[in-house]
């Protein structure tokens, strides 16, 4: 897999705070199982930033990648927050535990999976997880990425202070390997996008790509995760994302541990 470094590397080795590239705001008070990982909540330290996302998958746990876990210390999350602060509107929360994927692999991404366990329960609703069966996902579906993000590409892209959300056509795994001449990817990831000027960018890593189903938030379904790609925007490259459906035995086997 041709990774895509912006999205790992900048976002959390030098604590970019960067993500979705041709997004729309997300109403406030809605996708409130969006989250964001963060090495401190002290507003005076210059690591007070977001480095990833994730997604609120029960009262006390949180799913993001291991590709963020690995690379930086997820000690907070922010989770129900509109604003990329984090305590603005949101719940600050300590990570308690921190729980990778043993299959992990940081060169193909492939199992890019991480649980993390919360110091005391969120008062948002947790977002659903998907069907065993891979059910949730069919090949040309539409799907919502989220994340706090570029307005252009980089280097020139500000981000967005507010929560972004981005609508992605799911692509067959077959037709992203062509795509992105990739021999990597594999049934742990989903490959979504690939229009010029819309896709996840630097520092949305984690962030949550999402089956809306027609009875709101509620009904929303976590299919995937950001994960790698091969550019920002680029017309006829895919984003990557973690295949959520994949590793459900381990993930409810992580959130039962001690």
């Amino acid at each position: 897999m041709k990774v895509l470094s912006t999205l790992i590397s900048a976002s959390v080795l030098i604590g970019s705070v960067s993500a979705i590239l041709g997004g729309q705001k997300v109403p406030q008070g809605s996708k409130t199982y969006t989250t964001s990982l963060r090495s401190t909540i002290d507003p005076k330290s210059p690591d007070d930033v977001s480095f990833c996302g994730g997604a609120l998958i029960s009262p006390t746990h949180v799913l993001t990648t291991a590709s963020c876990t690995t690379t930086a210390s997820a000690n907070f999350v922010s989770v129900g927050a509109h604003y990329i602060n984090g305590g603005e509107d949101g719940d600050e929360i300590k990570v308690v535990k921190v729980q990778n994927h043993p299959h992990f692999n940081k060169n193909t991404l492939s199992n890019d999976f991480a649980v993390l366990t919360l110091a005391k329960p969120s008062k948002y609703k947790p977002v659903k997880l998907p069907s065993p069966s891979g059910a949730d996902i069919t090949n040309g579906m539409w799907a919502t990425a989220m994340g706090w993000g570029l307005t252009s590409a980089p280097p020139k892209g500000m981000s967005s202070e507010e929560l972004l959300s981005l609508s992605q056509q799911v692509v067959s795994n077959d037709a992203c390997r062509k795509m992105l001449k990739s021999t990597t990817i594999d049934n742990s990831h989903v490959c979504a996008g690939g229009v010029q000027g819309k896709s996840p960018c630097q520092g949305d890593t984690a962030g949550p790509l999402i089956k809306e189903n027609a009875r709101g938030d509620g009904d929303d379904v976590l299919i995937g995760l950001v994960s790698g790609g091969s550019g920002c925007g680029v017309k006829g490259s895919p984003a990557i994302y973690s295949r959520v459906s994949s590793a459900l035995p381990w993930i409810n086997t992580a959130m039962k541990a001690k």
